[in-house]
């Protein structure tokens, strides 16, 4: 019985990282049939200066030289790179596994421990994302305007934008300084943006990459188009406040009704091994552990779709 515990614990891991990729994968492949759609269209009816095809340089791809898979996921997260935060969190994984198991004295509370983990650093890092993401989008439409009126005193877009990134703060600020890195190392302009911005998976970004590249290769009122997407972008922000505000608690439950339940037993479990030594030791203990488990993972897919529904 107790293998079938592991195996269940296993099954519980796998399955929370399948939700976690299949709730991103529709929106990144929405995303880029996008802007592939809208490149091919420039291209078509650029005069000469088509842009790349799909799949080359604009999509930014192509993994940097020397970058660990996981890099990404902590820029997006605003954390520093490297191996020092993944270390750390699977040393106090570990830790709190061992702690759990020694106080208990029983090597099924190993993955049901992971499970939990897993579960509150993924908590954890879509907290972090949701405020960097939240704090790029407020800062974007500043920069857009600064952008705009430098632009219209006669500048180029390049050195308007060179201009502006000088005057925006953190965390946006950045993100433009790898861009403009990017574009002293050869790239163009709206390449580098593309480049830079692909971390961070934020729409607006992409759309401003694709805009600039436009203007650069094509000509036209670029500054009449970032100056419409400055007023959208503030009025979807001032939208999504709102609807966050109303929907802020049914999530808010949904993550706490989710988490609670298998919390609050490790917990008790570890402040009072001797109550739940039936629990480990008899075939009743097993059969009612084994059923918790699949109620705890039925009723978290359930409380996820409904947060995701909203």
């Amino acid at each position: 019985m107790v293998f079938t515990l592991l195996l269940a614990s296993v099954a519980l891991v796998l399955v929370a990282a399948a939700l976690a990729l299949w709730s991103g994968a529709s929106a990144r492949e929405q995303r880029q049939v996008s802007l592939q759609h809208a490149e091919q269209r420039l291209a078509r009816g650029g005069p000469g200066g088509a842009l790349p095809e799909p799949g080359t340089a604009p999509t930014g791809r192509a993994r940097a030289r020397g970058e660990r898979p996981w890099d990404a996921l902590l820029r997006r997260a605003a954390l520093p790179t490297g191996w020092r935060v993944p270390l750390l969190v699977v040393g106090m994984s570990l830790l709190a596994t061992w702690i759990a198991t020694a106080r208990l004295g029983t090597w099924w509370m190993v993955p049901i421990m992971l499970v939990l983990c897993t579960l509150v650093v993924w908590f954890w890092l879509s907290r972090r994302i949701a405020n960097l993401q939240r704090r790029l989008l407020r800062q974007l439409p500043d920069f857009l305007d600064n952008l705009v009126r430098l632009a219209g005193l006669g500048n180029s877009l390049q050195m308007a934008f060179q201009t502006a990134t000088a005057q925006v703060p953190m965390p946006l600020r950045g993100l433009l300084d790898t861009t403009l890195s990017h574009t002293r190392s050869g790239l163009d302009l709206d390449r580098a943006l593309a480049q830079a911005s692909q971390p961070y998976r934020l729409e607006p970004l992409n759309v401003l990459a694709v805009v600039l590249g436009v203007s650069v290769r094509i000509g036209g009122r670029a500054d009449q188009i970032l100056q419409r997407m400055a007023d959208f972008m503030r009025d979807l922000d001032q939208a999504q406040q709102e609807l966050m505000a109303t929907t802020s608690e049914t999530r808010m439950s949904a993550w706490v009704l989710g988490l609670l339940p298998p919390i609050c037993a490790v917990l008790m479990a570890i402040a009072s091994p001797d109550f739940f030594q039936p629990v480990i030791h008899e075939p009743l203990g097993h059969k009612l552990l084994l059923g918790a488990l699949v109620l705890e993972a039925a009723g978290g897919f359930l409380l996820y779709r409904l947060a995701k529904s909203i």
